[in-house]
């Protein structure tokens, strides 16, 4: 298959570093049901990859939604969605287990099954010739519109539980009776697996992995060719938080509160920085600026890597979370982006979800932001909050406008704030599980107020989708009826309806129309505290009663519910520690005054050299744009340790310059890039180092090093050479004539030369004054063929000295013969 023809073929690629291509007795199919980019920003996908690998007895592979290009393609030609390492249907799997992250990827899940071969209902999965079919992830709290799609679900967290499933699996491969039904009721035994027919009417309690210290955790994370949307190395430092905000579905389904300790982060950063070659490390949990030693670990780790270019990003936090301490080691190496969520924009609404922080303390944070040089900042809002009122709403312009006076006060003129805000979702197992969401009006008449309130320069306004928004909560709160809206929507063709040019929402309407079950009923619906809840079978260890006092609460107009770290609120949970106590703080406080990051200077012991590199772009390799293979190679560079120089600035960069660009799908035998280091270098040590880092198709050729003052290598080339493989049907008569074509006959400022051997083409190729090579064109206009059809590689690129074609490596020879550098004059392209 011809990549090329594809959106972003670099998704399809399955050769990335560090992916494990393994057979084993347990064939594992990990599914994340939306695009390869987002599932592999997923961090707890890559932790079940890394756990089931480690298993001598199983093997895991990956399997992402296609996008809408490969999807038609796959139908029309009849292929199986298969996974990426080995290229095996789904349906051939032993296991097939999904990640259910957010309620949106209900209908890619089944259009997933669907085109791997698999039936969709687990009562057609019966017998024995089907996987079993799991489903994991924070949705399986309330199992009822997925129930009848899976033939397990797991509630809680899967480090622990993914091995006990799949030794049962690998037990009943090898010696149970062959019926499926035996090896449900095994996997019935497993605490917080629910299956359904066999436990789902008793009680099912969520798995908590009691120490993170303990977990594994995945040190040679698969490395994407193609941008992820999370595109760096991810860190959990926690997991749980102790806030206790009354819309946050996660801060109670994440309980208990547990921690990693720094020195084991540190390693884990160590390590991955090493097999990766990722330059940003982003600690993240529900709570980041809650991890109890925070400006420790950031100390640490900017000591452990000073001089190395590494740098720390942090997600979302809470605005008092933020000090000038914490901004000050964010900013040691490079200014990564800020995030913060201040959610209500009114003190009273804020008391009302438990929301801890003051004006004081957002105009604090503001400020440290944009005094330390920051020149953007992201802020996130909620509307439809119980309890709203339009002054709540109105507040949002009010305080994005405060920042903008605040960053005028220390000159940010030219700034960019992002405003994103959500209308607010009823989630199951928290305290607003009983509230119901506005009416569709409301969201449209608040969204618009914002929209028009906020309109000034520097100012970008997100509102996310009102449909999208109403579809999230129906689903969350699904009753078991909602699974025939789900599969009724997904034959009419819905699927990754969290993406905005992929949504359609006619065609849940029309499939509300069809089964008579109206999204807005469920969304809207308020329960009673007597009525049973769809997801009363599900316990996340967070009694219901605690849950209904904290309601109750907001609904007495926002009574105050402390940080549960202060002390224990008999939420229901039986909590191993209390994370900050008065003596656990000073001695915290010790260690951050014991322990300060150097300032980062710059340390060049040595003036630098400059090093040529010469490497192809063969095979599958040839399917990646220009900015993702320079994205490889600099990775692969890390990985080596190549000691690289970097500019200065507020974003420093490595100084590598690479050749021409290859349109996606050539090839190319001779490529070029050139870097900056900093000696002593010893070209052949690197040479092995690099080749050893590099992916298979990316093969190093040369490296030598080049004078200081020797022209750039994309200011040199001009000239190129290719081979074009011809289809039968192409004839050397033909390129002829169509090169003698009036509307061809610009072509000729192009072309040096072409010969045709056997069924190739040989152009060699230049730039002119009035008009760059570019080889699509000039391919379409002499054969008549995108060049996505056809087999192109250019085999070398030249340019000019004294008249003559010299390649950039054979550049040296002529340098060596002179008794000066030659002026930069004395090289043309002509």
């Amino acid at each position: 298959m011809n990549l090329s023809i594809f959106k972003r073929p670099g998704r399809y690629i399955n050769t990335e570093v560090n992916s494990i291509h393994k057979s084993a007795v347990v064939r594992v199919a990990l599914c994340f049901p939306d695009v390869y980019e987002i599932g592999m920003s997923h961090l707890g996908l890559k932790i079940l990859y890394d756990i089931v690998n480690s298993l001598p007895f199983a093997s895991a592979e990956r399997v992402f939604a296609p996008w809408s290009d490969l999807y038609e393609y796959q139908k029309a030609h009849n292929i199986l969605l298969a996974s990426l390492e080995s290229g095996r249907a789904l349906r051939d799997f032993d296991v097939v287990g999904f990640t259910l992250q957010y309620e949106l990827c209900y209908t890619t899940v089944l259009d997933m099954l669907h085109l791997g071969g698999i039936a969709v209902r687990a009562n057609e999965r019966l017998s024995t010739q089907w996987p079993i079919v799991i489903a994991g992830g924070p949705c399986t709290v309330n199992p009822s519109a997925m129930k009848p799609f899976f033939d397990a679900m797991l509630v809680g967290d899967g480090e622990e539980a993914l091995g006990e499933i799949l030794d049962v699996v690998c037990k009943y491969k090898v010696e149970g009776d062959g019926k499926k039904a035996g090896l449900l009721k095994e996997l019935a035994h497993i605490d917080g697996l629910l299956v359904p027919g066999f436990n789902d009417q008793g009680l099912i309690k969520k798995r908590i992995v009691a120490n993170l210290n303990d977990c594994p955790y995945p040190v040679k994370p698969v490395v994407p060719y193609t941008e992820a949307v999370h595109d760096r190395i991810n860190i959990e430092i926690s997991r749980g938080c102790t806030c206790g905000c009354r819309f946050c579905q996660a801060g109670i389904i994440y309980r208990p509160v547990r921690q990693r300790k720094p020195e084991r982060i540190l390693q884990i950063a160590r390590d991955s920085i090493a097999n990766t070659g990722y330059d940003e490390v982003s600690f993240t949990s529900l709570s980041v600026g809650d991890y109890s030693e925070l400006l420790y670990l950031s100390r640490l780790f900017n000591k452990a890597f000073y001089g190395k270019h590494i740098t720390i990003s942090l997600p979302s936090l809470r605005v008092s979370a933020l000090t000038d301490e914490l901004i000050g080691e964010v900013k040691a190496v490079r200014k990564t982006g800020f995030t913060i969520a201040p959610e209500a924009a009114t003190e009273r609404l804020r008391f009302i979800i438990n929301k801890d922080f003051s004006e004081e303390d957002y105009d604090r944070t503001v400020e440290a932001v944009f005094k330390a040089g920051w020149t953007a900042l992201k802020l996130y809002f909620m509307i439809g909050l119980p309890g709203e009122l339009d002054e709540d709403v109105e507040g949002i312009p009010t305080m994005v406008k405060r920042a903008f006076r605040i960053a005028s006060k220390h000159g940010k003129r030219h700034m960019n704030i992002n405003v994103g805000v959500s209308t607010f979702v009823p989630k199951p197992h928290t305290p607003f599980q009983w509230c119901g969401q506005i009416a569709a009006d409301e969201m449209r008449r608040k969204l618009q107020y914002l929209r028009n309130n906020l309109k000034k320069k520097g100012l970008n306004f997100k509102g996310y989708s009102i449909e999208n928004t109403i579809l999230e909560a129906m689903l969350s709160r699904a009753d078991s009826s909602v699974s025939a809206l789900v599969e009724t929507a997904w034959q009419l063709g819905a699927r990754l309806d969290a993406w905005t040019d992929m949504f359609d929402y006619n065609k849940w309407q029309a499939a509300m129309d069809k089964t008579g079950i109206d999204c807005q009923s469920y969304a809207t619906k308020t329960y009673k505290y007597e009525e049973p809840l769809p997801w009363d079978n599900i316990t996340t260890g967070v009694r219901k009663e605690f849950l209904y006092s904290e309601y109750v609460k907001a609904l007495q107009g926002g009574e105050k519910t402390a940080d549960c770290k202060n002390g224990c609120l008999n939420c229901g949970l039986d909590c191993p520690t209390r994370f900050v106590d008065a003596n656990n703080k000073q001695q915290q406080q010790k260690r951050y005054v014991s322990t300060s990051t150097p300032s980062q200077v710059d340390q060049r012991p040595f003036s630098y050299v400059r090093v040529r590199m010469v490497f192809t772009k063969l095979g599958k390799l040839r399917y990646l744009s220009h900015l993702e293979l320079m994205s490889t190679i600099q990775k692969a560079l890390r990985r080596a340790e190549v000691p690289l120089v970097y500019s200065k600035g507020y974003h420093p960069t490595p100084n590598v310059a690479f050749g021409a660009a290859l349109s996606v799908g050539v090839a190319g035998e001779k490529e070029y890039l050139d870097m900056e280091v900093l000696p002593p270098f010893n070209v052949n040590e690197f040479k092995q180092k690099i080749a050893d880092h590099m992916p298979a198709g990316i093969e190093v050729k040369g490296l030598f090093f080049i004078p200081k003052d020797m022209v750039s290598i994309n200011s040199f080339v001009c000239a190129y050479r290719y081979e074009i493989v011809l289809s039968a049907d192409i004839t050397p008569e033909g390129i002829v004539a169509n090169l003698e074509l009036p509307e061809n006959l610009w072509i000729k400022q192009n072309l040096i030369e072409y010969d045709i051997i056997d069924n190739r083409l040989f152009l060699l190729l230049k730039d002119s004054a009035e008009r760059g090579v570019k080889i699509s064109a000039i391919v379409m206009a002499l054969t008549k063929r995108e060049i996505w059809e056809l087999d192109i590689k250019r085999n070398a690129q030249f340019g000019y000295i004294s008249g003559k074609l010299v390649e950039p490596d054979e550049m040296m020879k002529v340098y060596a013969l002179r008794t000066s550098p030659p002026e930069k004059n004395k090289i043309d392209k002509t």
